[in-house]
C-alpha cells in the first residue's frame, strides 16, 4: 500500500509514529525533557539521510505534524548543535555543498560571511594598502585610485615593462657579452609564482630583479649622451690639424714640406680611425665603456 509513497514519505511515517509514540509516553512529564527527548530521537533519525537530503525529510514529516510549525527543524538544529563537533559540521557542509550549483555555493557562502565565518571578499582599500601609488601618481591624499582603471595601468605598465626587460638585456648581452653585470634570474618566471604565494620566491627577490633591470636601462640610457660626447671629444682630437701637424712633424722626410707630411699623415689616419666600420666599432666601445661606469654609481 506504501509503495507509491516517496522515500521522504516512507522515512517521515515510520519517524513520525515513533514520535508520537514517545509524546504519548512522556505526556505528563516535564515539558522541557519531552521536547529533549523528541530532539534527541529527531535526530537519531537524520542520522542515516544524507546532509543533502535533510530539509526535504524533514518537509514531509512537517506534513504529519501541521500544528508542528517547524519544531522539528528547531529541535533538530538544538540537536545537532549540542552533539556535533565543529570538524562534523564541516565535513557536513561540505557534503552538502559538493551537491550544489554556483547560485547556491555563492548564497551559501554570504551566509558564512554575514555569520562572520567566511572573510569578506572585497580588497583593502587601495590607497591604504599601496601608498606609494597614490604617491607616484600624484593622487591627492586620501583619494583611493578607481579598482578597476588601476588594474587596468598595472596591465599596461606589467606589459612595457617585460618587454623592456627582455629589450635592454638582449641589447646588453650583444654589445657587452663579457660583462659581469648579468641578469641573474627571468622576472617572468619569478613573477608567476610569486604572485600565487610560492613561498620559495620572496619580495626581496622580486625586488632586486627590477632593480637590476632598472639599473641597466638607466645606464644605457645615460651611456646614450655621455659616450657620444667622449667619443667626439677624442675623435676631434686625434683628427685636428694642430694633432696632425704634430705628428707629421716627426715622421717628416727629408726635403718633405710639411703640408705634404701633414697631408700623408691625415690619409693614414684616416684609414686607421675614420671608416664606417672602425668609427661605429670605436663607438660602441666607447658606449660600453661609459654605460659600465654608470652601472658602477647607479644605485650606490
Amino acid at each position: 500500500m506504501e509503495s507509491h509513497l516517496t522515500e521522504e514519505a516512507l522515512w517521515a511515517n515510520a519517524v513520525g509514529g515513533r514520535l508520537r509514540s514517545l509524546q504519548a509516553s512522556l505526556a505528563d512529564g516535564d515539558p522541557k525533557q519531552r521536547e529533549a527527548f523528541l530532539a534527541e530521537e529527531l535526530d537519531r533519525a537524520l542520522q542515516p539521510v544524507p546532509p543533502s537530503r535533510h530539509q526535504a525529510h524533514l518537509r514531509a514529516l512537517e506534513d504529519l505534524f501541521p500544528a508542528w510549525e517547524g519544531t522539528a527543524t528547531a529541535a533538530s538544529g538544538e540537536a545537532v548543535a549540542s552533539t556535533a563537533t565543529p570538524e562534523e559540521l564541516i565535513k557536513q557542509l561540505e557534503e552538502v555543498a559538493s551537491g550544489m550549483g554556483p547560485a547556491e555555493r555563492e548564497a551559501l557562502v554570504g551566509k558564512l560571511r554575514q555569520a562572520g565565518l567566511a572573510p569578506e571578499r572585497s580588497l583593502p582599500d587601495a590607497a591604504e594598502a599601496i601608498p606609494e601609488f597614490s604617491k607616484y601618481f600624484g593622487l591627492p591624499d586620501g583619494t583611493a585610485p578607481d579598482a578597476a582603471r588601476q588594474q587596468k595601468m598595472i596591465l599596461g605598465l606589467s606589459a612595457v615593462f617585460l618587454a623592456l626587460d627582455q629589450l635592454v638585456w638582449t641589447l646588453w648581452r650583444q654589445l657587452n657579452g663579457k660583462s659581469m653585470y648579468r641578469k641573474e634570474a627571468e622576472f617572468g618566471r619569478l613573477a608567476g609564482p610569486y604572485l600565487a604565494g610560492d613561498s620559495e620566491v620572496s619580495s626581496e627577490q622580486i625586488r632586486q630583479s627590477l632593480e637590476r633591470t632598472r639599473r641597466l636601462i638607466a645606464a644605457l640610457l645615460g651611456a646614450m649622451g655621455r659616450s657620444g660626447a667622449t667619443f667626439a671629444q677624442k675623435h676631434s682630437a686625434d683628427l685636428s690639424p694642430e694633432s696632425i701637424e704634430s705628428a707629421a712633424r716627426i715622421e717628416k722626410k727629408a726635403f718633405e714640406s710639411l703640408e705634404a707630411a701633414s697631408w700623408r699623415k691625415y690619409r693614414e689616419l684616416y684609414r686607421e680611425y675614420a671608416t664606417e666600420q672602425t668609427l661605429e666599432s670605436q663607438f660602441q666601445r666607447q658606449f660600453v665603456l661609459s654605460a659600465e661606469e654608470l652601472l658602477r654609481g647607479i644605485g650606490r
